[in-house]
């Protein structure tokens, strides 16, 4: 019994010694120096009792790695070209793609193959995309593949005998469009927010303006009204001032009041009327007036809008003179004169002249005159002849356009007495009217010839009564011109 307790005392020491010196190496190695737990010193003196020292720990068991699938491996591929010219494959073109594996076998048996994808890059739109293609030998070909460009990566799928289906692709440099370095794309830099002010003020302006027509006449005065207008913001604009600025501008001029208006406030899209008295120069010549009205306040920003006020003269055309014959006897023809001056200071256009009447025998008759100028006299002539006897009343009619286009016309009447022809009382068939000279053989003055000396004397009568006329028209147009100058 004492030898039996020596002896396992003994394997104890042994064992503690052992362990001392595994702890000393570990340390040694940087490892933990933790000491042996009491299961294992009981295992170690269990093991000196039954006499054995060595190989007698039990080694945990470990779990075996699983076995990785086989799948079918790409070794190279084909391009054969169908309608290309080269070896690059370009756009729109097809192809019969070769895919060689490196293990074939995975793909061999029943229902084992390839089927393309159509991802947009390469597509077989002449091909059944669920077909699945056999291996043939150690390939598969995919028949007549489009590329429409946007890539270069083959996609399909392998059903293989060992994995199932797996997705596969190739990479096809032989593409035409192929970057392996793409750009990237630039981004879009975010806008930075801008602070909105606390005090957001509207601006001002001119919206609208009226002066009472669509022009003003010289000399008189008119009123000009003024729209304001205020856009929008967050804020109101006080002090509000309008003023008139004519610059440079004569002839026009305030009728009453002040040149600057005190508005005070305006909110943001309002609007408020002002109105100004106003009057231009007799003097003024016609055309367009050009205004600034400025525009202040006194927390917002000043501005000026320009306005334009159309200004014409009066008018101061009209028939002065008319020249009529008071009395004409059938088949005789006189003669009408109408004598016509512009006194303002705008031209005359377009002036025709026309005549009508009752008892005309010469009625419609009309002459263009073309442009009167301002300050310019001018007349105009028709021949007069009745259609019967009695009276003929008639009228002259002076159309024209004034300064702002208008069509306007001038009328003076006249009336004439128609007279029957002068009888002498002579019968030219009479045989007591012949002279008896005319029958013998002593020559003599023929009748025809008294009758040219009649017409003769006639014609110098109308040539004085024409010439008398002449001068009292010229009497009566220098008196004119007179009565002018004197105004």
């Amino acid at each position: 019994m004492k030898q039996r307790i020596k002896r396992i005392s003994a394997v104890l020491a042994m064992a503690m010694a052992l362990s001392a010196f595994s702890a000393f190496g570990v340390f040694a190695e940087g490892e933990s120096t933790a000491p042996a737990s009491a299961s294992q010193s009981t295992s170690v003196a269990a093991q000196a009792e039954n006499g054995s020292t060595s190989n007698s720990t039990s080694e945990s068991e470990t779990t075996p790695e699983p076995t990785e699938t086989p799948v079918a491996q790409v070794s190279y591929y084909e391009i054969q070209l169908v309608d290309g010219k080269d070896y690059l494959w370009d756009w729109e073109e097809r192809a019969n793609v070769v895919i060689h594996f490196s293990n074939p076998e995975t793909l061999s048996g029943e229902n084992m193959g390839a089927r393309l994808i159509n991802n947009g890059t390469f597509s077989a739109d002449n091909w059944d995309a669920n077909q699945l293609v056999s291996v043939n030998g150690d390939s598969i070909t995919f028949n007549n593949v489009r590329y429409n460009g946007g890539g270069n990566t083959l996609e399909f799928q392998l059903t293989t005998n060992t994995a199932g289906v797996v997705p596969q692709s190739i990479t096809i440099a032989e593409c035409m469009d192929v970057n392996p370095n793409p750009p990237e794309p630039t981004p879009t830099p975010e806008p930075v927010p801008t602070e909105k002010p606390e005090y957001d003020y509207p601006k001002i302006l001119v919206k609208d303006f009226s002066f009472g027509g669509n022009s003003v006449e010289a000399g008189k005065e008119f009123t000009l009204q003024l729209t304001l207008f205020t856009t929008s913001g967050n804020a109101n604009l006080q002090d509000v001032m309008v003023g008139l600025n004519f610059g440079e501008l004569k002839g026009v001029s305030l009728a009453s009041g002040s040149m600057n208006t005190y508005v005070g406030e305006m909110a943001p899209n309002t609007t408020k009327t002002i109105s100004y008295k106003m009057m231009t120069d007799a003097t003024i010549e016609p055309g367009a007036i050009s205004i600034n009205v400025n525009l202040s306040s006194k927390n917002g920003e000043a501005a000026t809008s320009p306005i334009s006020i159309p200004v014409t003269q009066p008018e101061r055309f009209d028939i002065t003179n008319m020249e009529a014959p008071e009395t004409i006897m059938m088949g005789e023809e006189g003669y009408l004169s109408v004598t016509f001056v512009n006194k303002g200071k705008s031209a005359i256009n377009n002036l025709s002249a026309e005549i009508q009447g009752e008892n005309l025998a010469n009625p419609g008759q009309n002459q263009f005159l073309g442009n009167i100028a301002a300050g310019t006299e001018n007349s105009v002539d028709f021949s007069v002849m009745a259609a019967a006897e009695g009276t003929i009343n008639g009228k002259v009619i002076l159309s024209y356009e004034d300064a702002k286009g208008e069509v306007k016309t001038l009328e003076k009447e006249f009336s004439c007495t128609v007279e029957p022809m002068m009888d002498m009382g002579i019968d030219p068939m009479d045989p007591g009217m012949m002279d008896p000279t005319m029958t013998e053989t002593n020559p003599g003055m023929p009748i025809w010839g008294w009758a040219l000396i009649v017409v003769g004397v006639v014609a110098v009568v109308v040539v004085v009564v024409v010439v008398v006329k002449k001068k009292q028209k010229a009497k009566k147009l220098a008196q004119l011109e007179d009565e002018d100058e004197d105004i």
